[in-house]
């Protein structure tokens, strides 16, 4: 889970911290298609979930 998450340039800390606090709230059991929208190349993570690069432009 944690290399799937390197993978797609997850913040591995905030996305175990969003898996561990939003499934148990979800209807999981009844509906599983719901944990589609957790898998790390999922569009519908949150912004706190993605790393952010900063590069700075290379003057000429």
């Amino acid at each position: 889970m944690v290399e799937s998450a390197r993978a797609n340039e997850l913040d591995v800390y905030e996305y175990l911290n969003y898996l561990l606090t939003e499934i148990p709230n979800s209807d999981y059991l009844q509906q599983p298609e719901v944990l589609e929208k957790y898998l790390p190349w999922s569009f519908d993570l949150p912004d706190c979930c993605r790393l952010s690069h900063n590069y700075k432009k290379c003057l000429k």
